[in-house]
Parts: structure tokens; C-alpha cells; sequence
């Protein structure tokens, strides 16, 4: 079995971790880099990581993910944060740096203009119904986010995908500890607990591969 199969199988929705067990600064940076280098949508990195090692905040933070005991064993908790719609205005700082970077002349301002709205006109058009561009930064988290855990597996260490919170709740937390992620910019997409298990977990469940595959051939 290759190691990148070894990492899959080895991986669970760690739901207890042993609170006496923290992750080195090395595996938490390669962690981190797995999200950074994640592939995203016009490769925009609409997300920003919030890395919690504080046990006063991570119990902040239990009390509005639902007294969820992952919050506070693990050895660090991660907050994915995406970024709201108003970051990706035509007029946007962070929109128009993003777009400069792709352009072969990163200073050409009606380049960076005519990349931009190209990227707003698919926004409003382009995204199914029902869609917001809130919806499609929140959707490039989960990316980021397989691959941090998949990473931490490659190296031996549980992780917890949590969506139970109260996002406005979480916002408010992150605002007294960091003024300038406020809940006009920023919402919460998901939020990862990493450390090392207590106990071993039960046999992954899943349907079979041939249940969840259909293949489109010229012979079909």
C-alpha cells in the first residue's frame, strides 16, 4: 500500500484526542502549507487560516461549537475562514492583487480592470441558482481543508472536520482576539481540530467505489 493510501485509510473523524500530546511547529506548518498551496476557483485563495494553541480560547470557542469535546483536546484548532463578497469588488484590494499577480504586467491598471470584471461577470452569471459569491468562496475552504487533513494523516495526526458552530458566534470571538477579521469581510467555512487519538477508531464505512462511479465512454 503506497503512503498516500496508507494516509487515507489512516485518517477518521478523531472525536477524542489526548490533551497531553501537542503537534511540533514543523508538522503544523506542513499542515498549513497543505492548505496553501490547495488548488482554488481563478486561483483567488479566497480563505485565511486562524490557528488556535490557546486553551482559553479554544474553550471561548467550545462553549458556540456546541460543548464539542474535540475543541479543547486537540492540540491545536484551526478556524478556515472565507472571504465575503466584499473582497472581490471591482475596486477591491485584495481582488485586484490577486488579479495582478496572474497578468503579465502586473502594473497595467486597465488589464487589471477588464480581469477583474471578467472574473464579477461570472460571479453573477456564471454560479447556479441560488448561488452567491459568498457560496463559492465558502465552497474553495473545503479544499483547503481535505487537503490539510490528508496532510496531517501523511504524518500520523488525527483530525476532526467540525461544521457544528455558530458562525456569528465564532465571528464575535475572532474579533476580540483579531480586530481586523470582522464579520462584514469574513465567514467561517469550517473548522479543523488536529492532535493525536486517545482510542482506534472504527472501520472506515464507505459505499463502494462502483456505487459512486459512472463512466461516460465512446463505447457507452
Amino acid at each position: 500500500m503506497d503512503k498516500l493510501t496508507q494516509a487515507f485509510n489512516f485518517r477518521h473523524a478523531c472525536k477524542k484526542f489526548d490533551d497531553t500530546k501537542k503537534i511540533n511547529n514543523d508538522d503544523i506548518e506542513y499542515i498549513l502549507e497543505a492548505g496553501r498551496q490547495s488548488p482554488s476557483s481563478f486561483g483567488m485563495e479566497p480563505w485565511h487560516f486562524v490557528v488556535v494553541d490557546s486553551s482559553k480560547i479554544k474553550a471561548e470557542l467550545r462553549s458556540v461549537c456546541y460543548n464539542q469535546e474535540q475543541v479543547t483536546s486537540c492540540s491545536h484548532f484551526v478556524i478556515v475562514l472565507y472571504r465575503k463578497a466584499n473582497n472581490f469588488t471591482s475596486q477591491s484590494d485584495y481582488l485586484r492583487r490577486a488579479i495582478a499577480r496572474t497578468l503579465p504586467d502586473p502594473n497595467n491598471q486597465m488589464s487589471i480592470d477588464i480581469a477583474c470584471q471578467a472574473f464579477i461577470n461570472f460571479c453573477e452569471q456564471g454560479l447556479a441558482d441560488g448561488l452567491t459569491i459568498n457560496h463559492w468562496s465558502e465552497m474553495q475552504d473545503y479544499i483547503a481543508c481535505a487537503n490539510m487533513m490528508t496532510a496531517a494523516a501523511f504524518r500520523g495526526i488525527d483530525s476532526c472536520a467540525i461544521g457544528g458552530f455558530d458562525h456569528d458566534k465564532v465571528i464575535k470571538i475572532l474579533e476580540k482576539h483579531i480586530p481586523q477579521i470582522g464579520e462584514e469581510s469574513f465567514g467561517v467555512g469550517l473548522c479543523l481540530a488536529f492532535g493525536y487519538r486517545i482510542n482506534e477508531p472504527a472501520t472506515h464505512i464507505r459505499w463502494p467505489l462502483a456505487d459512486v462511479t459512472t463512466y461516460l465512454t465512446d463505447n457507452h
